[in-house]
């Protein structure tokens, strides 16, 4: 009889660190949601985020890198947005939250 070692689907979710400016940007965010679309879009718009913040921290690697950007964040994108971000240890650090459309070079401090 063959023995089967079971292989866990996801990795264990890193701590999760949302600097001051994705802060800022993520209750932003829900704000400009909540005024244009209404309280329902609202919270699914904020359950989207939540469950992308949820999937980079299982799976960090699933960004992608940007050319701009330092070789220590990736880009992941959800809905209107992307969420830069890099591991630091055991933690995931949230940069920024930003519009597609902004200028992504701009609004990140490559010493960040």
């Amino acid at each position: 009889m063959a023995m089967h070692r079971s292989v866990p689907m996801s990795f264990p979710e890193r701590s999760l660190i949302l600097s001051p400016e994705a802060r800022d940007d993520f209750a932003d965010i829900l704000r400009y949601t909540a005024e244009r679309w209404g309280e329902d879009q609202l919270y699914s718009y904020r359950d989207r985020l939540n469950d992308a913040l949820r999937l980079v921290s299982r799976n960090p690697q699933i960004g992608r890198r940007d050319p701009v950007l330092p070789e220590t964040h990736r880009l992941y994108f959800v809905g209107s947005h992307v969420i830069v971000y890099r591991t630091r240890g055991e933690s995931l650090e949230v940069i920024r939250i930003l519009h597609q459309r902004m200028s992504i070079a701009r609004q990140i401090d490559p010493e960040s």
